[in-house]
């Protein structure tokens, strides 16, 4: 991945709102009052992604001195699409759906990359109710487990290659699966009983704290479920631009996203919408881990497929 924007991962320090705004106004190329389009789904559902874009909307619209329009996806799938092919000029994606774009166009570009609780990074959980006799990731074989959607990172992607990497097939490790579509989702399944274990996030804690099923925050109280496993790190998910967006504008949206915690709404909207304490610039080689786990994936789907290909040639089906 590259990104025309330099710099370190870090948070940043820049100038006043007032300044940042000026600035931005010489830099837009776009045609006066030419709106911009903000892609983003619903990682923690349709409820708080339409409260979300109430909020984003006027702000955006306020420091980049334009309209912004906020549209939501149903999915990872199709907020990756509409980015690699246009249809939005900017999203917040999380990083499966983001490699996936640029995948489809090298041209979608990372803008900023989430920072929380001072980290870049977060991972995936395999969470149980806390009255489950299951305490590590061993317990899970032979039981149901809930899924959010195959483009999700914590939510399937990393927990599956957690599996793998115990040397059992994760198509094969549980009796029966389920997709949730949501993060919350996935927690009330778990919660009622519809599923013994779930994949979700949790963000990273100081060593020898407990892992916390973070994924879980919109489906309270946290404390219900306990996480019996988690993966290696993930990449935190970004704002990222369409191809052919002028990195000028780029980096007005640069701009206005580190001035988020120098406001009231600001501020509102870390908390709020997207859960960090900050944004850092998001460098080369950032989401080279979540490269790797997709074309693992892809080998061990393949290498099912020709599986069942031999196992019904012998047994001529």
């Amino acid at each position: 991945m590259r990104t025309k924007i330099p710099g370190l991962l870090l948070l940043f320090s820049l100038a006043s709102p007032a300044s940042a705004s000026s600035s931005g106004d010489l830099l837009l190329p776009l045609a006066p009052g030419a709106p911009v389009t903000f892609g983003m789904s619903q990682p923690n559902g349709p409820r708080r992604a339409e409260a979300g874009k109430t909020l984003l909307e006027p702000y955006l619209t306020e420091v980049l001195k334009r309209p912004v329009k906020v549209v939501i996806l149903e999915s990872y799938e199709a907020l990756s699409q509409a980015l690699a092919s246009g249809k939005v000029d900017l999203a917040w994606v999380e990083p499966v759906a983001f490699v996936m774009a640029q995948g489809k166009n090298r041209e979608v570009q990372a803008i900023a990359k989430a920072l929380r609780r001072g980290k870049l990074y977060y991972r995936a959980a395999f969470i149980v109710r806390a009255d489950s006799p299951a305490h590590s990731l061993a317990d899970l074989r032979g039981k149901t487990v809930a899924w959010v959607s195959k483009s999700s990172a914590s939510g399937y992607l990393f927990p599956r290659a957690l599996v793998a990497a115990e040397g059992a097939d994760p198509d094969t490790f549980f009796r029966g699966q389920s997709f949730a579509g949501d993060h919350p989702r996935v927690c009330e399944l778990v919660r009622e009983r519809k599923a013994d274990a779930g994949a979700t996030f949790t963000d990273e804690q100081p060593p020898d704290a407990v892992s916390i099923a973070d994924g879980c925050a919109e489906s309270p109280p946290v404390g219900d479920f306990r996480v019996v496993a988690v993966s290696a790190p993930i990449p935190n998910d970004v704002v990222a631009s369409r191809p052919g967006f002028d990195e000028r504008v780029a980096e007005s949206t640069l701009q206005a996203f580190a001035q988020m915690s120098q406001s009231d709404a600001g501020r509102k909207l870390l908390s709020e919408l997207f859960h960090v304490d900050g944004w850092g610039v998001a460098v080369a080689g950032d989401f080279a881990p979540v490269a790797e786990a997709l074309k693992a994936a892809g080998a061990r789907s393949a290498s099912a497929r020709k599986g069942t290909s031999k196992k019904a040639a012998k047994t001529g089906q």
